[in-house]
């Protein structure tokens, strides 16, 4: 019996690692000492910093002299005794916090300017038109959703390939390619549907928060707060077939990631498809969904090709990683900010260091009953006044006069108070609906991307 659980222990062996700094590497590491000859299983733990292989004979365990020569141009070590790992200098992480900080300014001043803003489509508006509009959206909001996704599932669909710079295009190509598809594809069945099909916003928010939230543990896990290593969002770890299946992995899977961001889109996309299903027209939604996922492409292909760039570089790979997660914390943040918005709820917000003053407006009689007015401008990417007074059970009208409002401002959302979305006309806009239970509510646009108006219901 003694001698059985001897020979069953030499099977067996353990090592310390040096240099893993997100999941990725766990799935790198594993696929790597698979594919040696003799080897059963292999688990790889990120938070224990070590490697456990499971071999058919004892002669078959690679030594830590083997595995260093086999991992050395990626930046791994192996040691029989645990090593604690170096961290970046305080130089690199003040560059890369700066780098981030720079970032952060720059997209907040676009933001602000309301240059990509300006850009708006309606349902009589042409190819170029949606191609211009999927430009904005890729510089602006879908780059801090769809943006910040990709660039969380980077580093995996780069250590599929072992570094190598051509093979590792493979999946983000596979993603785009896929994404442009669908938005195609589904574009023209939106366009054959027309009102029959309606897009839930307050449901959309929901999966963006969730998607944000993913990513918010993903970027955290690369900057390297381990804490968040306890989250093992690796679906294929445990899955011996695709561990050694580097064509699922590496082309099924991106393909179906791009495809599904169709249906967790950012604000821009939501304006998109509610345009197309004005149209009832299957070619003219095709062609136009074609030309705005188009449109998306150009920052989305900078991610790709910059992220297999720096992560074929051992030495410069920790520092991406690192940067990486402080973009991709950042790009979460500011999609869980908006989409609060978007289901009314507290948000950054709501943080106001000036107060303004609005009055309640009520209305005169009409018939036997009374009504109150809401009265609501919408100027460039703003609305005013940003606070409003309205008194509870009583029926209202909403009175917008929009006075050149850009991007989603068109698109005035209320939650709580009107149940849909109102798409604004040149000059005054106006619906009635009775006024909620008292509380506080939000108006803002259907990404949640306009500073909001806070109505008091009392």
């Amino acid at each position: 019996m003694s001698t059985n659980k001897s020979k069953k222990a030499e099977k067996v062996q353990r090592y310390f690692i040096k240099g893993m700094h997100c999941s990725s590497c766990e799935l790198l590491i594993k696929q790597n000492i698979l594919n040696l000859e003799g080897i059963q299983d292999v688990k790889v733990s990120l938070t224990k910093s070590q490697v456990t292989i499971y071999a058919k004979a004892p002669g078959k365990i690679p030594s830590a002299e083997h595995l260093n020569s086999l991992f050395q141009d990626l930046g791994y070590s192996f040691h029989n005794d645990e090593q604690y790992e170096k961290d970046l200098a305080k130089g690199d992480i003040q560059k890369v916090l700066l780098i981030t900080g720079i970032f952060a300014l720059i997209f907040y001043a676009f933001e602000k300017s309301n240059i990509f803003m300006r850009f708006s489509i309606n349902p009589n508006s042409t190819p170029l038109g949606y191609f211009l509009f999927g430009i904005a959206a890729g510089i602006s909001s879908c780059a801090a959703l769809v943006g910040g996704l990709l660039l969380s599932l980077s580093k995996k669909w780069n250590t599929m390939y072992n570094g190598n710079k051509t093979k590792s295009i493979l999946p983000f190509i596979y993603f785009n390619a896929s994404r442009i598809a669908t938005f195609a594809i589904f574009g023209g069945i939106l366009g054959y549907l027309g009102s029959m099909f309606t897009v839930s916003i307050q449901a959309t928010a929901v999966v963006t928060v969730l998607i944000a939230a993913l990513m918010l543990v993903v970027g955290f896990q690369m900057i390297g707060i381990k804490w968040f290593h306890r989250f093992n969002l690796n679906l294929t770890k445990n899955n011996r077939f695709l561990d050694k299946n580097q064509e699922v992995q590496g082309k099924y899977l991106p393909a179906i990631v791009g495809a599904m961001t169709f249906f967790v889109p950012c604000g821009f996309t939501l304006v998109a498809q509610g345009t197309i299903l004005t149209t009832g027209n299957f070619w003219s939604g095709f062609v136009n969904l074609l030309a705005f996922s188009l449109g998306t492409l150009p920052i989305l292909a900078v991610i790709s090709f910059s992220s297999v760039k720096f992560y074929s570089n051992p030495v410069a790979s920790k520092r991406f990683s690192l940067l990486s997660g402080a973009l991709i914390v950042f790009f979460a943040f500011y999609a869980i900010n908006s989409q609060l918005n978007v289901l009314g709820l507290k948000s950054l917000n709501d943080i106001s260091f000036s107060k303004e003053s609005s009055p309640e407006s009520l209305g005169d009689a009409i018939g036997d009953s009374k009504y109150q007015v809401i009265q609501m401008d919408a100027s460039g990417f703003e609305y005013y006044p940003r606070q409003i007074s309205i008194k509870s059970g009583v029926k209202t009208r909403w009175e917008i006069n929009n006075k050149g409002a850009v991007g989603c401002a068109q698109a005035v959302y209320g939650p709580g108070l009107y149940p849909e979305v109102i798409y604004l006309k040149s000059g005054m806009n106006s619906v009635e609906f009775i006024a909620p239970k008292p509380g506080i509510y939000k108006i803002s646009c259907s990404m949640g991307m306009v500073t909001p108006v806070i109505v008091k219901v009392i």
